[in-house]
């Protein structure tokens, strides 16, 4: 496995603006973001797509963008959220986590 810069954003290596965090999630601000309020929702653990990632994990990380699109909603005045995943870098992922 290559070096995973979202690993070491989790592990505190490496540093972020932190929107949400649990036990299982954590959530920051994208460093390139493309709209207002543009944030990563990831898994803690590694998983590097959606076909790897345990049940558990893939429940948390989808609460937690639930979570935050109500909290976006609420304080951006966001009229709507979109929510997007990428899995594998013919569809352009950068980082696989």
């Amino acid at each position: 496995m290559e070096e995973c810069v979202f690993c070491k954003i989790v592990e505190g290596k490496l540093p972020c603006f932190k929107i949400f965090e649990n036990e299982h999630v954590l959530g920051f601000a994208d460093i390139n973001p493309i709209s207002r309020g543009h944030c990563l929702v990831i898994p803690k653990a590694h998983s590097e797509n959606l076909m790897e990632i345990p049940a558990e994990d893939l429940f948390a990380v989808n609460q937690a963008a639930k979570d935050i699109s109500l909290a976006m909603k609420e304080s951006l005045g966001a009229a709507g959220i979109a929510c997007i995943q990428l899995n594998g870098r013919q569809v352009n992922q950068v980082v696989m986590h």
